[in-house]
């Protein structure tokens, strides 16, 4: 079936494709599957708004071209390296999840969609997901089925639907004229795997194959046949990413501020620049990092079309509660001659239980009025804003440029004696537009919108907890790989603050551990810092964690990591690093004690080099290849233990 849609579909996708800078492998560790209302009809069309709504994603292919929001992925193989790969195919993949639902559309410019010859293989998707028990399933949505224009194939170990579309001159298996490319979509049931509403990130390794120049009867090693396929995570599950699901965090983690805070509107301590979780208001907001959107929204007067964003911070000194939030508003006003007005509206349950509520907002008629602070009982709490450069509020002659704020809660005055563990609270952040002094709430102009985390006005709440940890030590990755009798640990902070050191910690059923070593830590600094420890004398299947101590003992812990030495097939794994200048590690695994040969070759198919000739015991190893003495290029390494054999592409770059 033709794609009624696939000129909508290009320009949904290569819309953020303008200034790209060309690097082969990106390869973020995690990637949003943005939240939405659906609903989606899986039919490979992608026309529905909400794919549209996504504006970051993922790019399949070598060489990919990418940005910011376009990013590319871990790796890749040219399959048949015997026949050159000189196609520019990519494939561009985003992520939407309704509800239990979970949605993933694909699209490929590929010129030749074909199966691979008669393999099982074909263009289109393989991906392992992992259950909520930590076992994989497989999903694929790809054209492996033979014939003269056979339709998209899905196939799946857990409950789900796939369906593709082909572009209006891709013709399946035909090698006698020039394809436009085919769309897909895939969705799978996350309850049919275990998971419930509150999951928050799913682990997946997804692979696009892409063979070309495979006509119907054709086999799969023979010229003038090619194939590559790139992956995003790993080839075949060993490694795995995430798909995250940020929207309406049921809770928030809020940190010990080292310094006093001054209620002034400016946010200018240093505490509130360091990296901790927060929350972005607004309507379909990018988030990135730590940043996490909210509950819902309301359209109280349309037609809206602003895209103001609020992101909103939480931080504690003692037993007060800081707020600190700064909008890049446009239009700040009131909402007409109505009580409500750009700005904060919190409620917050007190010892007791009861409500009480804050407000920090610019509700004040007039020309150009301050921001004001109300809250229900004097004495418990404190408010300021600032209006940045050029904000004149209620004045719709120019454009504003928004505002900044802080709010102080004392929660000893709201009946907490000690700090307590958490508190409940639901915040909304109005956000009328284009409200001059004097005009009417529910006159012809003017728009009002507000987001919400919670409910709008508190008949849901969401939790802060009060934390000990005074700095953020931001962990970027975690990682773990068994080698020989011993597994390396190896990961990256993007800052930290007191930080003393690393604790490492193994278990053997992931729920006691004990210390096995200690790295020392950077204490104060806001650069990238790499770390590594080796597990030696250890195999099996083991888990490992972090616990990050402060000079002052306070603690935190790192998620729990998996790594087995228990080998259960023979493996050759992509070298690393890749390009490589002049040294690299290659890894290779087997089951059972065999001969290994493992070779090196140039791009003319010479032998350049013999990294193994020997028996190996079962489990997995690595060689260093120093190319110290060759010239760039690319070269190829093979593995040949009993009937496993396996080839796989390196780039030395000098």
């Amino acid at each position: 079936m033709k794609s009624k849609f696939y000129g909508l579909f290009i320009a949904l996708f290569v819309v953020f494709m303008v200034q790209t800078t060309f690097s082969q492998f990106k390869d973020p560790k995690a990637r949003e599957a943005y939240a939405s209302a659906g609903p989606i009809t899986v039919d490979g069309n992608l026309n529905e708004p909400a794919w549209g709504a996504v504006q970051e994603y993922l790019v399949f292919g070598p060489n990919a071209p990418t940005t910011a929001q376009v990013q590319g992925i871990t790796g890749g193989v040219h399959v048949t390296n015997s026949v050159p790969y000189v196609d520019t195919t990519y494939t561009y993949m985003k992520f939407l999840k309704v509800g239990m639902k979970l949605y993933i559309g694909f699209y490929s410019d590929d010129k030749y969609v074909c199966r691979f010859g008669d393999s099982w293989e074909g263009d289109g998707l393989f991906m392992k997901i992992k259950n909520a028990a930590g076992d994989d399933k497989e999903y694929k949505l790809y054209f492996n089925a033979g014939g003269p224009n056979p339709d998209i194939v899905y196939e799946a170990q857990a409950p789900g639907m796939g369906a593709g579309m082909k572009g209006s001159n891709t013709v399946v298996n035909d090698t006698t004229q020039i394809d436009n490319g085919y769309s897909a979509e895939l969705l799978i049931y996350l309850d049919s795997l275990g998971y419930g509403p509150d999951v928050t990130s799913v682990p997946v390794a997804i692979n696009i194959f892409d063979p070309d120049m495979y006509h119907v009867g054709m086999i799969p090693w023979g010229a003038p046949g090619t194939y590559y396929k790139t992956w995003w995570g790993s080839e075949w599950g060993g490694t795995y990413r995430n798909l995250v699901f940020y929207q309406d965090p049921p809770s928030l983690d809020v940190y010990q501020s080292a310094n006093p805070i001054t209620v002034d509107g400016f946010l200018n301590e240093s505490d509130w620049s360091y990296p901790m979780p927060y929350l972005m208001f607004g309507p379909q907001p990018q988030l990135s990092g730590l940043a996490k959107s909210v509950t819902s929204d309301v359209l109280v007067k349309g037609p809206y079309t602003d895209t103001t964003v609020t992101p909103v911070k939480f931080l504690r000194v003692g037993n007060k509660l800081y707020i600190g939030f700064q909008s890049n508003d446009k239009q700040v006003c009131r909402f007409g001659d109505s009580w409500e007005g750009d700005g904060m509206f919190l409620k917050i349950k007190n010892a007791a239980g009861v409500d009480k509520e804050f407000k920090l907002y610019f509700n004040a008629g007039g020309v150009d009025p301050n921001m004001v602070y109300e809250s229900t009982d004097p004495n418990t709490g404190a408010g300021a804003g600032i209006k940045k450069p050029g904000t004149v509020v209620n004045d719709t002659t120019q454009v504003d440029n928004g505002y900044s704020a802080e709010l102080m809660i004392d929660l000893g005055a709201l009946g907490f004696t000690t700090v307590p563990d958490s508190v409940q609270v639901c915040i909304n952040i109005f956000d009328p537009d284009n409200f001059h002094n004097g005009m009417p709430a529910w006159g012809p102009l003017g728009t009002f919108h507000k987001t919400f985390w919670g409910s709008e006005w508190g008949s849901q709440f969401r939790t802060l907890y009060l934390t000990s940890q005074t700095t953020p030590v931001e962990l970027t990755s975690f990682t773990a790989r068994a080698i020989n009798n011993s597994v390396e640990l190896n990961w990256t902070t993007a800052s930290e603050r007191n930080n003393s050191g690393f604790q490492i910690e193994r278990s053997t059923d992931g729920i006691s551990f004990a210390s096995v070593g200690f790295i020392n830590g950077r204490g104060t600094t806001t650069e990238t810092t790499n770390y590594s420890y080796t597990d030696n004398g250890v195999n099996g299947k083991l888990f490992y964690r972090l616990k990050q101590i402060d000079y002052n003992g306070d603690y935190g812990y790192s998620d729990v990591i998996e790594v087995s030495s228990i080998v259960e097939d023979f493996a050759l794994e992509q070298n690393y690093p890749n390009p490589f200048n002049p040294t690299t590690t290659i890894s290779f695994a087997v089951p059972s004690k065999s001969f290994v040969i493992v070779k090196v070759y140039n791009a003319l198919g010479k032998e350049v080099r013999t990294l193994a000739n020997g028996e190996y015991e079962a489990g997995r190893h690595t060689l260093d290849f120093n190319a110290a003495d060759l010239a760039s290029g690319v070269y190829y390494y093979t593995i040949s233990a009993g009937n496993f054999t396996a080839t796989k592409k390196m780039i030395l770059m000098k």
